[in-house]
């Protein structure tokens, strides 16, 4: 018997998107005084285009998604090439803030995946 629902397969794969965007931002704020460094980001919509693409070729005439060589990385750089005196193009205010609100879907996420499976708990022992 398969318990698991698409939903719930894309509550944790937007859960590991945000686990790995956490990740970036940090190496960001890490770089903050590295000369000539650019400031990288993770976007979900970019990931989330491509897999409807990839999802949507239902016939041979279809237009392909992508050989996985184009357009499949998912880090895009966010900032100039350089705003600080060394070049560096880190802002920590802009970075203390993209970290705090992924932080914050990233909870949000988890709270509703821990509803779905207090609710299934609930079906399955039978307690209402």
């Amino acid at each position: 018997m398969k318990l698991e629902s698409e939903g719930v397969k894309a509550l944790v794969d937007a859960m590991r998107f945000r686990t790995a965007r956490q990740g970036v931002l940090a190496a960001n704020v890490a770089n903050a005084d590295t000369p000539r460094y650019r400031p990288v980001d993770l976007e979900f919509e970019t990931k989330l285009g491509h897999e409807q693409l990839r999802l949507a070729g239902t016939d041979a005439r279809h237009l392909p998604a992508g050989d996985g060589a184009h357009g499949r990385s998912y880090r895009v750089e966010v900032g100039p090439k350089g705003s600080g005196p060394d070049g560096n193009g880190v802002s920590l205010d802009e970075e203390l803030v993209r970290m705090s609100r992924n932080a914050g879907a990233y909870q949000d996420q988890a709270d509703i995946l821990s509803r779905l499976m207090g609710l299934v708990r609930s079906a399955i022992s039978g307690e209402g």
